[in-house]
C-alpha cells in the first residue's frame, strides 16, 4: 500500500496495503485514487538459484507468478540498495484471513502459510508488525467475492466489499477502502482513526467508513482530509458538510456495481 504530504521512492509510495500508506491523488471529480505505481523489479536472476548453487533464499523472483520453489514464496523486502522481490522461506501455517506477524521490512518474511502475505501497518524501520494473512493471486486468480489489486507488483486478492453497507467488511480490523480502478475491498484500519474534515496524512489514516480525499469541506483545497462515502443515485445531499458546499461526487469506480459510490467533497 504515497504520502500525499512527502516525497517518497515510487516503490515505498506504493505499498498501502502492505504499510497502510498510501497517498491518494485527486480524479477529475475532485476525489482521490489510491495510485498503484508497479515498481519493476530486474528478474534476470532466476528464482530457485541464479549461481546454481541449488539455494533459493534470495534469489529474485516475479511476484505476479510466484515462481519460487516449494517452501518459499516471493516477497518483498527492503535490500541494502532499494526494494526487492525475493524467494524467502515459509515460516509459518497461518491461512487466510487469520492473524499473523511480519519480519519487518528488511527480514520481509511473516508467518502465513506459502499462498498468502501478512498485511499490515507496517513499521518503516524494518520492525515487525501484526497484520491479517491475503491469498497471492498469482496465475491461479481469486476466488468469487474477491478481487485481485496490487501492492507495488505484489498482488493479493481482498473481499469486495460496499462502503455504503455498514459491516460490509466482517472483521473488526478490516475497513472497506477504495482501491483503483476497480473499486472497493476490505483491508486493515489504520491506526489514526481520524474524523470527518481531520487531515489524512494516508489513505488509511479514516476512520473506518470515511474516505480520505482533497477538496474537503473545511480543508485547503490541496489537502487530504477524511470525509463522508455518499450515493451519487440518492436524490438528496446526505453529506455532513452540505451547508459548507460539500456534495455527492463519483470517486471514479470502474466495476459497474460501485460506480454510484461517492465522496463529499466540494466539486472543482
Amino acid at each position: 500500500m504515497r504520502l500525499p504530504t512527502a516525497a517518497t521512492s515510487a516503490l515505498t509510495t506504493s505499498l498501502w496495503l502492505f504499510a497502510c500508506t498510501t497517498s491518494p491523488s485527486a480524479d477529475g471529480n475532485g476525489e482521490t485514487e489510491a495510485n498503484d505505481d508497479d515498481t519493476e523489479t530486474d528478474t534476470g536472476e532466476t528464482a530457485g538459484g541464479g549461481d546454481g548453487d541449488g539455494d533459493p533464499e534470495g534469489a529474485e523472483c516475479q511476484a505476479d507468478l510466484q515462481d519460487c520453489p516449494d517452501g518459499y514464496k516471493c516477497l518483498l523486502r527492503l535490500g541494502a540498495e532499494d526494494w526487492e522481490f525475493v524467494c524467502l522461506p515459509v515460516l509459518g501455517d497461518q491461512d487466510a484471513g487469520e492473524t499473523c506477524m511480519h519480519d519487518g521490512v528488511i527480514a520481509g518474511t511473516d508467518d502465513c502459510n506459502q499462498d498468502t502475505w501478512c498485511i499490515g501497518p507496517f513499521d518503516p524501520t524494518g520492525g515487525a508488525w501484526e497484520g491479517l494473512c491475503y491469498p497471492l493471486c498469482a496465475e491461479q486468480g481469486c476466488d468469487g467475492g474477491e478481487r485481485c489489486v496490487g501492492i507495488g507488483s505484489l498482488p493479493v486478492c481482498a473481499p469486495i466489499c460496499d462502503p455504503l453497507t455498514s459491516g460490509s467488511c466482517g472483521a473488526t480490523e478490516e475497513a472497506c477502502i477504495y482501491r483503483p480502478p476497480e473499486g472497493f475491498v476490505c483491508f486493515p484500519q489504520g491506526v489514526e482513526g481520524a474524523g470527518i474534515g481531520e487531515p489524512c496524512p494516508t489513505g488509511a489514516s479514516c476512520a473506518a467508513g470515511l474516505h480520505c480525499s482533497q477538496n474537503v469541506a473545511g480543508c485547503d483545497a490541496a489537502e487530504f482530509c477524511c470525509t463522508d462515502y455518499c450515493d451519487t443515485n440518492d436524490p438528496g445531499n446526505t453529506c455532513a458538510a452540505q451547508d459548507m458546499g460539500a456534495e455527492c461526487v463519483a470517486i471514479g469506480a470502474t466495476d459497474p456495481t460501485q460506480a454510484h459510490v461517492g465522496g463529499c467533497v466540494i466539486p472543482d
